[in-house]
């Protein structure tokens, strides 16, 4: 690699490292998060052929294991008529294609033979839905109403279907025989979702927008792809507010929150409607407690609901693309809000609720993504001037509050220089990467696909520096350089002092962190791997009112590693620290809990030598 390409970067604003000048020429580069991870394919970037001018790169998914699904579809003949087959890859940790998934990495399968993807989604056991929409092979004829005419001489019909993969590329034939199962009273096929008991939501539409007519669809499946009787007795369930549904969200109690927009540009946009959200109960009927059934939103614009996300206090954002028409030229960027577990607006969040933050008059949002703090990545693309064959991918980071993160990029939005690569998707892996798949033409014309791995918010090798106050006898840890530089500067009034002690982050495991409260309490932070000790938490959070002590999830913290064996004399995997928790028995002291997480053992013996109490080895840090 020489230098030349080591100081050009793909993001021209936000983060600068380093100033490169070069021919007199000076370039500005990103750093974290827009390093790219160079532990991907050696750069950060991995492009894969699929030997087709027609094919198309499609959605992503990542599996727990760092590993990577990436859908599309390829052109194919089908009785004189051409129609499109489905794909899907699979992607080592390393950017290397998967040889055990399918054939060399890819699996292919039709369902109609005019399929395409909408969404990839994982099964606890590892297995791949997707989510589809079908329908057979066409020729368009002049009619009215218009038709496609297939091979039979009959019109084509399109279907939702969803298609589930084993952990191998395989289809599963469990499913419905075939690997696959149609609803064909609706179509679009554009959400699914995954119940804890396996049982799978399928989201489609039937409006014809031309008469304004808009409703979506939703009906469960069985594991086995019979259509689960006990969910509108087997029926679909139909939509109460007048909108398309592009958008599913379980909820912890069981019940479903569909939401979506009437996917209709009006000219004036203070008359769109804005989005509708509406919560179904277990058994398929409508909540009337939530909001009577249905719930808009108005924002003013027209606007395109794209995502919902549930946040660890059961709060939920929904996110999409908006448009003022009061602006010339019109303005295009990102909506948000944030409701309470009961569809309330949250006025805490963005302006009263909602947001909308332009970013350019051509902009189409992808996806979004939560951040390590609850914040939120939309990821999209700019068509500058208008120009559809050059592309910008476009970064807004919005902090948990709903305001743009000004520490990110410029003033919370970072851009790609101009590209002909088109943004597909964008996900954030459970080490908290950034990952970009695009549609790129290489040199041969033909379509490729780009996977761009970036550190984003990953902590690996990060000091987890350790304070403590003196006063209040507490201790507090943070990998996070910018909160322990803000410590150290007030931000968490005076008292705190760095103790000198530190381990690294990284593992295989994400480290949850909790807060109390300043009243009731506790005042302090708590610690545990991700797993059965943090789920009780999130429960007891969930079943406890505000009002009294609970333990409060905030956010993943850092990365770490599950001892071999915990508690004391706890043993750890070769190449790694034992990480060791001391507890204040604040309970039965009647003051607030507080714990010590430190690899140094005479730390530890200086914390048990004052009555703590020494838990033993609770995570493994990196040697």
């Amino acid at each position: 690699m020489n230098n030349d390409i080591v100081c050009q970067s793909k993001w021209l604003t936000g983060f600068i490292a380093l100033t490169c000048i070069l021919s007199l020429v000076t370039m500005k580069i990103s750093a974290a998060p827009l390093d790219p991870d160079m532990n991907f394919d050696g750069d950060g970037r991995v492009t894969f052929h699929t030997g087709q001018q027609q094919a198309q790169i499609g959605r992503s998914a990542v599996q727990p294991d760092g590993k990577l699904i990436v859908t599309g579809t390829r052109f194919v003949q089908i009785g004189g008529l051409t129609g499109t087959e489905l794909s899907v890859r699979r992607f080592n940790e390393n950017g290397s294609p998967d040889t055990d998934f399918g054939v060399h990495g890819e699996s292919r399968f039709s369902v109609r033979g005019n399929d395409a993807i909408n969404m990839v989604t994982l099964q606890p056991d590892g297995k791949i839905l997707l989510a589809l929409s079908a329908q057979e092979p066409c020729t368009n004829v002049m009619s009215f109403p218009p038709a496609c005419i297939s091979g039979s001489g009959q019109p084509s019909v399109q279907v939702s279907a969803l298609a589930r993969l084993n952990t191998d590329g395989t289809l599963d034939t469990t499913l419905d025989g075939k690997g696959f199962v149609e609803a064909g009273d609706f179509y679009g096929g554009y959400a699914i979702a995954v119940q804890p008991d396996g049982k799978m939501l399928l989201l489609g539409t039937t409006s014809i927008t031309r008469a304004r007519i808009f409703n979506w669809k939703l009906a469960r499946f069985n594991t086995d792809g019979t259509r689960d009787a006990s969910f509108n007795a087997g029926q679909t369930v139909s939509s109460r507010c007048d909108a398309l549904g592009y958008a599913l969200l379980l909820q912890q109690d069981g019940s479903i929150i569909v939401s979506g927009d009437q996917g209709v540009f009006y000219a004036d946009s203070l008359a769109n409607p804005g989005i509708c959200m509406e919560r179904l109960l277990p058994d398929g009927s409508h909540d009337l407690a939530f909001n009577l059934g249905q719930l808009f939103t108005h924002f003013g614009l027209n606007v395109e609901l794209r995502s919902l996300a549930a946040l660890p206090d059961g709060k939920i954002l929904a996110i999409g693309r908006g448009i003022s028409t009061t602006q010339s030229p019109y303005q295009s960027g990102v909506i948000a809000a944030r409701y309470s577990v009961n569809g309330v607006l949250d006025a805490s969040y963005g302006h009263d609720g909602t947001l909308f933050l332009p970013l350019a008059e051509q902009y189409t949002y992808v996806h979004s993504a939560l951040t390590r703090n609850n914040g939120i990545i939309a990821a999209g693309l700019e068509y500058p001037h208008g120009d559809q064959k050059l592309y910008r991918t476009t970064l807004l980071k919005l902090s948990p509050d709903g305001l743009a993160d000004p520490a990110f990029g410029i003033n919370g939005i970072a851009h790609s220089s101009l590209t002909t690569d088109i943004l597909k998707d964008f996900s954030i892996d459970k080490k908290n990467r950034w990952i970009m798949v695009s549609q790129s033409v290489l040199p041969d014309l033909n379509t490729g696909g780009l996977i761009e791995r970036y550190r984003g918010e990953n902590m690996d090798g990060l000091p987890v520096a350790e304070f403590y106050h003196a006063h209040l006898d507490h201790y507090f840890i943070t990998a996070d350089a910018a909160e322990a530089t803000a410590i150290e500067n007030g931000s968490a009034g005076p008292g705190w002092i760095r103790t000198g002690n530190s381990f690294k982050s990284g593992g295989s495991s994400p480290v949850c962190r909790f807060y109390g409260s300043m009243a009731p309490g506790p005042n302090a932070h708590f610690y545990t791997l991700a797993g059965p000790e943090c789920e009780l938490l999130k429960q007891l959070q969930a079943n406890t009112p505000d009002t009294d002590k609970r333990w409060n999830f905030e956010s993943l913290d850092f990365d770490s590693t599950l001892p071999t064996t915990s508690g004391i004399g706890g043993i750890c995997p070769t190449g790694t620290t034992p990480v060791y928790r001391t507890y204040n028995n604040g309970f039965a002291r009647g003051i607030d809990s507080n714990h010590r997480i430190t690899s140094s053992q005479e730390a530890i013996l200086e914390v048990t030598s004052r009555g703590w109490i020494n838990e033993g080895v609770v995570m493994c840090a990196p040697d």
